[in-house]
């Protein structure tokens, strides 16, 4: 008998603990919610009780992104906003989108103009919706490869375009830009690492994966609205020079900034920094303009000459490294190793843009310039087309 009421005792305990077992795993304990279950765990005497778990922090790939621009399929259709016209485009060329519509996107076209294209006809790409200032992984960054065929820019007196220079340079500063590295900031050494991480976003205007190697026409508004579409943390436009006026000791690398923005002269003075300290140790018969590299070109009614820095709503730079039409120069920019040079300078002047207040330089004065040149035109211009 006493046997039998130990079995009984005992299959009704059993009964009731595996019940509350169950209910403990299914988050239906009638006396806490699950994440308060380690409060009531039972310890000896003198024993401290563990700590609560605090819930885990959001994943950075579960932050929330914004869709901010659209790369282009072989064929994408891009009409034209009133629907006059299309074209079937070659795949990708990255447009900025300016708004939705049903079905789509309204973007901003390469020849500056407003076109819808369908969102299951193209690659959309987003950016952080949140960022936090000071945070390079919460960075967002556009490089824009000056000119593009038929606008060669310079060429040297052997032939070198600065449309081809400037698509590799930029190519090789979003290359660095997508991938984290650590720096030597006493040598200028930017080697695999982790010290500094990726940029959150880096982008650029015309890549060598478009349509003919990434030689084609870009607006230079286009240009802007694509760091504005992306809210960019800074927009640098690269670029090699022309036309010096004097021998120097050392590189004449400039950089046009707006003064209508207090970030973009700090933002090009520590690219003209890191640009000259680097190319210096190259030899050359340097040539340039004489001063400290920092210009902001102004017309007469006081506003920026340069129509990138003009439309550009975020911090923006005309980076420009050597001197194509000087010779000597020429064959620095033909290398390898001089052109990831630049796009190291560059990327060294972002890091230190982004995670520190260094100032290498002050503001200049504006310099009217009443130059009576011509923008490139766009007569003629399209989107690349497919068949093109």
């Amino acid at each position: 008998m006493r046997l039998r009421l130990i079995v009984t005792i005992s299959l009704i305990l059993g009964t009731f603990g595996g019940i509350l077992a169950w209910r403990l795993v299914n988050g239906d304990m009638p006396w806490t919610a699950r994440a308060d279950v380690a409060s009531e765990v039972v310890v000896a005497d003198g024993e401290a009780p563990p700590e609560p778990v605090d819930p885990a922090p959001m994943a950075a790939d579960e932050r929330r992104e914004r869709p901010a621009y659209v790369i282009t399929r072989d064929g994408t259709s891009v009409r034209s906003a009133d629907g006059s016209s299309a074209v079937a485009a070659a795949g990708g060329v990255l447009l900025p989108i300016i708004g939705e519509v049903d079905g789509g996107y309204r973007v901003f076209d390469t020849c500056n103009n407003e076109a819808i294209v369908a969102a299951h006809e193209v690659e959309v790409g987003t950016v952080p919706a949140d960022r936090e200032e000071g945070r390079f992984d919460h960075a967002v960054f556009v490089i824009d490869p000056g000119h593009g065929v038929p606008d060669y820019g310079a060429v040297g007196p052997n032939g070198l375009t600065e449309a081809e220079v400037n698509l590799d340079v930029a190519a090789r500063l979003v290359e660095l830009l997508r991938a984290p590295h650590d720096v030597d900031w006493t040598t200028g050494e930017v080697r695999a690492g982790d010290s500094v991480p990726a940029a959150a976003v880096a982008v650029l205007t015309r890549s060598p994966e478009g349509p003919n190697g990434g030689q084609y026409q870009l607006g230079l508004t286009f240009r802007a609205r694509v760091a504005n579409a992306l809210d960019a943390t800074a927009l640098v436009s690269i670029h090699h020079n022309t036309m010096p006026e004097a021998p120097l000791d050392h590189p004449g690398s400039e950089a046009f900034v707006s003064l209508a923005d207090p970030d973009s002269p700090r933002l090009g003075a520590l690219i003209v920094e890191e640009l000259r300290s680097t190319l210096s140790r190259y030899d050359a018969d340097w040539m340039g303009t004489p001063g400290d590299g920092l210009t902001s070109r102004v017309n007469g009614d006081g506003d920026d000459w340069y129509t990138l820095l003009a439309e550009a709503e975020v911090p923006a730079v005309i980076s420009e490294g050597l001197y194509i039409s000087n010779p000597t120069e020429e064959a620095l920019a033909m290398r390898d190793d001089v052109r990831q040079a630049y796009a190291e300078a560059v990327y060294r002047a972002l890091v230190r843009f982004v995670t520190t207040d260094d100032t290498p330089l002050p503001p200049p004065e504006p310099d009217l310039w009443e130059v009576d040149r011509p923008g490139p035109s766009l007569d003629g211009c399209t989107v690349p087309p497919l068949d093109g």
